[in-house]
């Protein structure tokens, strides 16, 4: 099956790739990419947005790593900077020395369609 794919000039071509360099995601699966963009972002790195993003390290490398208080911040940090999201709750999987894995949950709706118990896996490179 030929996909469609962006050449370098951003011109339309096909290919018989599996894996698309370019995508468009929309609706509920975009929320996903928004989470993710969130939480691999540090708060303060974005100029256009410093408000966008989370400190996660700030608990991480604090020496007490206390997993309730970054569950809960990195729920405040998504709630806050996507707010169609509502129910956000965050669960570390895994937490080792080179990565933090996560689960979070939340419900979203477009206006028209309501999606709950929804959730996106997100691994974080530490």
């Amino acid at each position: 099956m030929a996909l469609k794919d962006f050449s370098i000039l951003f011109e339309k071509v096909t290919t018989t790739a599996s894996v698309k360099d370019i995508g468009i995601v929309s609706g509920f699966n975009a929320y996903s990419q928004y989470i993710e963009n969130v939480c691999k972002t540090q708060k303060g790195e974005l100029v256009g947005d410093l408000s966008i993003g989370s400190d996660y390290y700030s608990y991480i490398f604090s020496g007490q790593a206390d997993l309730g208080l970054l569950q809960s911040a990195l729920a405040a940090y998504i709630q806050d900077a996507v707010p169609n999201l509502t129910k956000v709750s965050v669960i570390v999987n895994s937490f080792t020395i080179d990565t933090i894995q996560f689960t979070v949950f939340y419900s979203i709706s477009n206006g028209i369609n309501n999606q709950s118990s929804a959730s996106t896996f997100i691994e974080v490179e530490i």
